[in-house]
């Protein structure tokens, strides 16, 4: 389903990518790891078709670089940092429905099961929510989308302990074909969904490693409080 050959990618004199190859199976779950500019976001940015790069990203047989509008639909991804919308919830949340082709209540029972009530919130600014709000509903939307890629940049970055259990608790829920790329300073947590980790380090593949999960246990931590904006 995606195929990374080849790509390298230059910041003036930095290497942030040196011959990256690497290919993901439909429902894999993968995990990127490494210290800050090893790669891994970088990768992410690529496959996402926010950077050009040398070699060929391609999904679904699609090439990112040519054809990133036939390429992106496959995927939903979830940004560490939000973008500075200034229209109300409801218009944002109408607004990805409408793109994915989805339901807007679909991303409300998402976000309410991270604790954050859309009705209470939907006249607020998105811009206005806290990091963490922000956070939540973009993640809901990611997981209503169901399309057949998620891919997730610090995912849970700004989430409380327990929305971040219901986070893992979802992914673990997902669609079994479907593949999964998380990003993420925190290995220990992506290694409770994660078969396959993959290691940066100066640009290149340090290590890619199978890695023994077991997806059917659901995850103990409390689920959080509703949150109001």
């Amino acid at each position: 389903m995606i195929e990374v050959t080849n790509v390298s990618k230059n910041f003036g004199s930095l290497s942030a990518l040196s011959d990256v190859t690497l290919s993901v199976e439909p429902g894999e779950r993968v995990a990127f790891v490494g210290t800050n500019g090893s790669g891994k976001t970088t990768l992410l940015r690529a496959l996402l078709g926010l950077i050009r790069t040398s070699g060929r990203i391609s999904i679904a047989g699609i090439d990112v670089a040519r054809a990133p509008q036939h390429a992106l639909k496959h995927v939903a991804y979830i940004p560490q940092i939000a973008p500075p919308a200034d229209a109300p919830v409801r218009e944002v949340v109408r607004a990805i429905a409408a793109l994915r082709g989805i339901e807007p209540r679909r991303i409300a029972e998402r976000a309410l099961a991270f604790g954050l009530s859309l009705e209470l919130c939907a006249a607020t600014r998105f811009v206005h929510l806290s990091g963490g709000m922000k956070q939540k509903l973009l993640a809901a939307a990611a997981l209503a989308a169901d399309t057949p890629i998620l891919i997730g940049d610090e995912p849970t970055a700004n989430l409380d302990t327990a929305a971040r259990g219901v986070f893992f608790e979802q992914i673990q829920r997902s669609r079994a074909d479907r593949i999964v790329i998380l990003c993420s300073h925190r290995p220990d947590e992506l290694a409770q969904i994660a078969d396959r980790i993959i290691e940066f380090r100066e640009g290149r593949i340090a290590h890619d490693t199978l890695h023994a999960t077991n997806r059917a246990e659901s995850s103990a931590l409390p689920k959080p409080l509703r949150t109001a904006c």
